[in-house]
């Protein structure tokens, strides 16, 4: 009987852990790669998660290795009309990157629900600039937030 309760208990918090950990339903974690412009060295990674959570609504990850080192600015470029990266944008400072001597470096930021309120139920496409002593982009990607 004691082994049942405990197997019943377990059940319930599983249960109760994946609903309250369940991602967002029309945008899944992505990863995008960073190249380097211009022949500068090294590249990286921008990780874009949408746990879409009462206090964490997006969560952004920024790597570089091997890069030129130094700090960097990384910038979320947003365009409100196309589905293809074109036309207007707008560029959203997110985070500063300091590498170490060897480029490598990480950088990260979270959104709030309030932070994107604005942009709920839209649907456009964006991509993310590093820059500092080389830059870095990533290729164009659609978003949904709902």
């Amino acid at each position: 009987m004691r082994h049942i309760l405990v197997l019943a208990a377990t059940v319930v918090l599983a249960a109760a852990f994946v609903a309250t950990a369940a991602a967002d339903r029309v945008y899944h974690t992505e990863r995008l790669a960073l190249s380097a412009v211009g022949g500068a060295p090294g590249g990286g990674m921008v990780v874009n998660v949408h746990p879409n959570g009462p206090n964490v609504y997006a969560h952004e990850i920024y790597t570089l290795r091997h890069a030129v080192p130094g700090t960097y600015q990384v910038s979320l470029n947003l365009f409100p009309t196309s589905l293809h990266c074109t036309g207007a944008t707008t560029a959203l400072p997110t985070a500063m990157l300091t590498t170490n001597a060897t480029g490598n470096g990480r950088a990260d930021v979270k959104f709030t629900p309030e932070d994107v309120a604005s942009l709920r139920n839209m649907t456009f496409s964006i991509s993310w600039t590093v820059a500092g002593p080389a830059t870095y982009v990533t290729a164009c990607t659609v978003v949904t937030l709902d």
